[in-house]
């Protein structure tokens, strides 16, 4: 999304009152885009609501004034984080720690996610932060969504429950609405936010009818296999 087409997305979703918060992750990262410092900046002096970020902290380059950031660090060793990621761990902790005085001003934690490819590193982790101005969250609620469940034994759970993403507005680089983050393909339409209001996107027939399907428990197209809405009780930790 260009820099023009974000700003009139912002202003949108800050002028509507439908929307309570925004978060700015849905299938990738801030700190990939181009124009991150321009979008960074119009975020800092055109919020009027709660925004939160979630990134992985690779390419953090920059801390942005907001009102939370959720680091995403899956494995408590080299080897662990490595594996699960693909990111090189010695460098990503480095950026990471080189940006504590930034962290330090605005709430922030660290969430690692506990699967078979990271289990038992849970306190190298917390050694590894020990100095982390912020929080410490291991959440054992593996989203692999439509492929595989890693999930440890312990927390697997079949229970399927409604899908909080539903009562979000999942936005694509081109404005289109879909049903959620894990929608990578866009296969669902809700409407879009550059041609539509915030109210008519709240009444998107598509969107009511796969919220009315998720409340009797039905789940079909990309939800009949993705495990992400099971319940998160007794499945996330905060160490600190």
């Amino acid at each position: 999304m260009n820099f023009n087409k974000f700003k009139i997305m912002w202003d949108k979703l800050m002028e509507a009152p439908q929307v309570s918060r925004v978060l700015l992750n849905n299938t990738g990262d801030m700190y990939v885009h181009p124009k991150r410092m321009e979008i960074f900046k119009y975020i800092e002096g055109h919020k009027f609501k709660p925004v939160i970020m979630t990134t992985n902290g690779a390419a953090m380059d920059y801390v942005p004034k907001i009102d939370y950031i959720v680091i995403s660090f899956n494995g408590g060793t080299k080897e662990s984080y490595e594996y699960t990621t693909g990111l090189d761990f010695d460098k990503t902790v480095k950026t990471i720690k080189s940006f504590y005085s930034d962290l330090g001003k605005i709430p922030c934690e660290i969430d690692c996610l506990m699967w078979e490819g990271n289990k038992g590193t849970e306190k190298a982790l917390e050694k590894l932060w020990a100095d982390f101005p912020g929080r410490i969250r291991l959440s054992y609620k593996y989203d692999n969504q439509m492929q595989e469940d890693y999930t440890l034994k312990e927390y697997k759970r079949s229970d399927r429950i409604y899908c909080d993403y539903l009562d979000m507005l999942s936005i694509m680089p081109d404005g289109k609405v879909v049903s959620c983050a894990h929608d990578f393909e866009a296969v669902t339409d809700f409407g879009n936010i550059f041609t539509e209001s915030v109210e008519d996107l709240i009444v998107n027939k598509n969107r009511l009818a796969k919220q009315e399907e998720h409340r009797k428990g039905v789940f079909t197209g990309l939800c009949e296999k993705c495990n992400y809405n099971t319940s998160i009780v007794g499945r996330i930790r905060y160490v600190r």
